[in-house]
């Protein structure tokens, strides 16, 4: 039986892929960080990796340098693995030894026809086994050629509600990242507006200021004789203002006023 080491930082890419291997009989082990997955090598002695190339503490590239590179391991494949979203440097996997990709979610026929292969070639997955030739015997008259029933429509294939859902959250995960970062930036420059104490009054908008004001000068000559020629304006609820006196003439008293006359003494110089 052929052993799987499956290093995955997501639980549910971890049941996902161990479901799927087990079904098909192999030993899986199953490790959520780079380190642990290098420490499990030597007590699990495993024919395959499957490497996340993000995990934490040692990425899907390192491990499968370290396996590669090492000399314990020669006939340990590694296969890397990313998220739908997760950039994949083909160029670093070819470098450290790769032995393929498959993406996630998990599929049960790309994982299989990715890890299979690999495993038969190393000789670790079962060959089938070959009949051993049995004495001849006489040919059996042919039969009847029978008419091939008219074709049907394949039955639709049922939905597994536990990868769509592996997928979602997938996706999720990798979205959330982005999102909460951005939130995250704009509550910080929004806290550091309202905390930010105002700034003084620069000399250059006190002198817009002051030019915008209005200037006040004192009238000319001749405004202000204008002022004195004019009529007062009534005050509302008032008396109206006596009419002006014509030159050369006097004013008499108005009727509705008591007119006071004041005698004073006439003095001589002698």
């Amino acid at each position: 039986m052929s052993r799987i080491l499956l290093a995955d930082h997501s639980p549910h890419a971890q049941r996902m892929g161990e479901r799927i291997l087990r079904d098909e009989g192999f030993e899986v082990a199953t490790v959520t960080d780079g380190e642990t997955a290098v420490l499990r090598l030597k007590d699990l002695a495993p024919d395959m990796i499957l490497a996340d190339i993000s995990l934490p503490s040692r990425s899907g590239y390192e491990i499968c340098e370290y396996v590669k590179t090492c000399g314990k391991y020669p006939r340990t494949r590694v296969i890397l693995t990313a998220g739908p979203v997760t950039p994949y440097d083909e160029a670093r996997a070819q470098a450290v030894g790769a032995d393929g990709l498959v993406r996630k979610p998990f599929e049960a026929t790309l994982l299989l026809n990715a890890v299979q292969p690999l495993l038969e070639g190393s000789g670790k997955v079962a060959q089938p086994t070959v009949p051993s030739p049995a004495a001849p015997i006489a040919a059996a008259p042919p039969a009847p050629v029978a008419t091939p029933p008219a074709p049907f429509a394949e039955p639709p294939r049922p939905i597994d509600r536990e990868q769509v859902r592996a997928a979602v959250i997938l996706a999720l995960e990798a979205c959330m990242i982005n999102i909460i970062e951005n939130v995250t930036d704009k509550v910080v420059l929004t806290l550091e507006a309202e905390t930010r104490p105002a700034l003084p009054q620069t000399r250059a908008a006190a002198a817009g200021q002051a030019a915008k004001a209005p200037v006040l000068r004192p009238p000319s000559l001749t405004e202000a004789r204008a002022l004195e020629s004019q009529p007062a304006s009534p005050v509302p609820g008032g008396k109206p203002a006596p009419p002006a006196a014509t030159p050369g003439t006097e004013a008499g008293p108005q009727p509705d006023e008591p007119v006071v006359r004041i005698r004073t003494p006439l003095f001589r110089t002698l």
